[in-house]
């Protein structure tokens, strides 16, 4: 996240510059069964838009990191069930998958609505694997797992007409493999969200007029492992309350206990008492929010701030309970969709089915297309199918929609390294197609050992984004060499069309799906030499949402480097691409450097819309010989709404051992490398190189088998960089956004005469 001087030099840095330069749809259901939606036109997006704003502005000002905070879906794209009142709040993936209980019940051709009232609720999830990566969120392996419900009759200051969305939360790293507890309470009560700071009080700690978090214990799990989620509500010394329990089960111990505990503020007179509160499942109506609903969700997305992630392995199932006033006992939600309908973390790749068990329905997760639909009494269809079979090259991409081929309704299908994909649907048609750059693509219908080899096509180019999890698959998306030093592979360059619109996927918030490349756990040598602008129109449904948001219906897809090592992006023109304002606080760039050692970001032109690159952990990577100008989108109405850093940035460096040198600044923030980690928020020091030492222009030197010589700004000697607003003052440190060491050797037109004395060594 921005810290507060990093937002408070914006303002005086955009004037500098100024003064200084002059330049500058609708997813169908998956069966006829299930009701038809269509997109509400009465949605105030702006009003939403401006909500989630605010909420993040407020929390980054605070310190708090987005991973611990749950929002709710303020962009929902508010769908309406014809003849009934409320409807999922999600038309298309990614969604919230998982079960959500909105109220609906399918009986007879017709879907009814219908309204319980209980005071607990339970989530039971267990998980046999899990592997998620998702780079943007923050969390490249993390997840989170829901338990959310409204709870009703909340009395404060002696007015029980009050409404509290409740969230027990399981943060869980498939990397680390362990899993964290995290409260939230949320103020659903009126539009406004409005969380006051004499609302409640409990173990954790309340954000004025934001919301209310806590930070539960961490367990250490190994598969196969359980989490037992509740809420339950009561009252304590006359005042409305909530326990957020847990139980965890795992390499057979059992760990219970209740982490927090939530007190409302009711008591407004001398002996009153506050009713019994109560969690509702409200099919009638909207709740006070405008346009999210009363129901209760168990749910699997991205780990907080409104992020999504992207499962490529999951066999996990889930149960969602109710406590029956009347038996005293957990039953099984009555109905149930396939999504939850409030949370606005979502995730992609996670096929969902049900069956029915001792205890009822419950459904099941496996690494597949992810489709919206009803599940149990919310569907005609109760079969379940089995969908397996493999494609070659192993990393090209599946999309699957029911019946026919479909954009509005088409969803990514994970495949695994060896290119092999097995889920389960409820029992139907699915049509696929694959596709891949350089290949032609091809179409048919999934079954129960579907084998898809698509055949090379060079004419085709690049029309699909670029990946490559391994070095096989580095491979696969190369025109020549071997992968060694002395022959490296040579990634495909050539792009004749848009990326394909089946790549436009992006969730409520805007968290794009698809990178334009993303390489990640390599170590061969690669290189990418002058690499198109992955330029994608956004197409269908999307339009119209990027509409309303006042947000550009094209963009040109990011590079993503992962755990890389000997790779080289170099001479690339054209490196752009904006990022929308829910990104704020997250680490969004044009390129994104993760992990990755010894690898070169060289001769490449920045147009930054936003922020053009970002280097997170690693060493020993050279960046130089870069131009880093502003795009001419930001003299525009549109970067407004696009840009998450407050102005375009260059170089976003938390990492240390790294080189930065011959580079041109020309950006509104040049440099920024604060003293705290954008993935734990704690803080950290980095040290880097900003210059080489003074020497002639004509000195050679070698990278990655790369020539690394001359000045940008065509300077008699090479050191550090060039600055636009280099004011004579050494080191050079963008008026302390580089918060340890700086450029004691930049580059200035003319003689430099803050390097007189070193000048008569030469």
């Amino acid at each position: 996240m921005m810290t507060d001087i990093k937002k408070s030099i914006v303002v005086l840095v955009t004037l500098i510059f100024i003064t200084t330069l002059f330049f500058a749809v609708s997813a169908a259901p998956v069966h006829a069964t299930t009701p038809a939606v269509q997109a509400s036109s009465y949605v105030n997006a702006t009003q939403q838009s401006q909500m989630y704003s605010s909420v993040m502005q407020k929390l980054e000002s605070r310190g708090i990191s987005p991973k611990y905070a749950y929002l709710p879906d303020f962009n929902a794209q508010r769908i309406v069930h014809k003849g009934n009142t409320v409807s999922p709040t999600y038309a298309t993936t990614p969604a919230p998958m998982g079960i959500g209980d909105i109220g609906l019940k399918y009986l007879n051709g017709q879907t009814l609505p219908y309204e319980i009232n209980f005071t607990s609720t339970e989530a039971s999830v267990t998980i046999d694997n899990l592997s998620d990566f998702y780079l943007l969120n923050d969390g490249p392996h993390s997840v989170t797992i829901q338990l959310n419900s409204v709870l009703t009759n909340v009395s404060i200051l002696g007015n029980s007409s009050y409404s509290f969305w409740t969230q027990n939360v399981v943060f869980y790293s498939a990397r680390t493999h362990q899993i964290t507890f995290i409260d939230n309470v949320w103020n659903f009560s009126s539009p406004a969200f409005n969380m006051t700071t004499n609302a409640l009080h409990g173990n954790g700690i309340l954000v004025p007029y934001v919301f209310y978090y806590d930070i539960g214990p961490t367990f250490n799990v190994t598969y196969p492992f359980t989490v037992d989620l509740y809420l339950n509500s009561t009252v304590i010394n006359g005042n409305s309350a909530v326990y957020f329990n847990y139980s965890v089960f795992t390499s057979g111990k059992v760990y219970s206990g209740s982490y927090d505990t939530v007190i409302f503020n009711s008591t407004g007179h001398p002996g009153y008492r506050a009713p019994q509160p109560e969690y509702q499942i409200d099919g009638y109506g909207y709740d006070a929010t405008g346009y999210l609903i009363n129901d209760a969700e168990v749910m699997i997305g991205g780990p907080g701030g409104g992020s999504t992630t992207s499962i490529y392995s999951i066999n996990a199932t889930m149960h969602l309970y109710y406590l029956n006033s009347t038996t005293g006992t957990y039953q099984t939600v009555p109905s149930a969709f396939d999504i939850a309908a409030d949370t606005g973390e979502t995730s992609e790749g996670v096929a969902v089915s049900w069956s029915h068990g001792p205890d009822g329905y419950y459904a099941k997760l496996t690494a597949g297309p992810s489709f919206i639909y009803g599940m149990w009494n919310m569907s005609s269809v109760n079969n379940m199918e089995h969908f397996s079979g493999s494609i070659s090259p192993s990393n090209a991409f599946i999309f699957a929609s029911p019946d026919e081929m479909n954009l509005s309704t088409a969803a990514w299908v994970p495949t695994s390294a060896s290119g092999h994909f097995s889920f389960t649907l409820p029992e139907g048609t699915y049509a696929y197609e694959a596709l891949m750059s350089y290949y032609a693509p091809a179409s048919g219908y999934l079954g129960s050992d579907t084998v898809i080899s698509l055949l090379k096509d060079p004419t085709m180019g690049i029309y699909t984004p670029l990946f490559a999890f391994n070095n096989q698959q580095l491979a696969n998306i190369s025109v020549s060499g071997t992968g060694s030093s002395a022959n490296p592979y040579v990634v495909e360059n050539q792009q004749y069309m848009p990326i394909n619109p089946l790549f436009d996927e992006f969730n409520d918030f805007v968290f794009p799906v698809f990178p334009g490349v993303m390489i990640a756990n390599t170590n061969a040598s690669v290189n990418l030499i002058s690499m198109p602008s992955f330029y994608m129109q956004y197409a269908g449904y999307q339009v119209q949402i990027l509409k309303n948001l006042k947000l550009p219906t094209y963009n040109y897809l990011p590079f993503e480097f992962y755990n890389t090592s000997n790779l080289s992006l170099w001479k690339d023109q054209f490196i752009s691409g904006w990022f929308a304002y829910f990104l704020s606080g997250f680490p969004d760039a044009n390129v994104i450097m993760w992990n990755s050692t010894h690898d070169l970001i060289g001769s490449n032109t920045f147009y930054s819309m936003d922020s053009s690159l970002l280097v997170f952990g690693g060493s020993n990577n050279v960046v130089w010989g870069n131009y880093f100008l502003q795009s001419p989108i930001t003299k525009t109405k549109e970067f407004e709404y696009i840009n998450t850093n407050g102005a375009p940035f260059g170089v976003s460096m938390y990492s240390s051992g790294n080189l930065v040198y011959n580079n041109e600044f020309k950006v509104y923030i040049t440099a920024y490398s604060p003293d705290y980690s954008i993935y734990t928020g704690l803080p950290a020091l980095y040290i880097d190189e900003w210059n080489i030492s003074l020497q002639p222009a004509f000195i050679a030197h070698s990278f990655n088998g790369f020539t690394l010589s001359g000045s940008i700004i065509g300077t008699f000697y090479q050191g550090g960089n060039y600055w636009w607003n280099f004011n004579g003052t050494i080191p050079y440190n963008d008026n302390g956004l580089i918060y340890y060491g700086g450029d004691y050797v930049p580059l200035v037109h003319g003689f430099p005469f803050y390097l007189f004395r070193e000048y008569m060594f030469f």
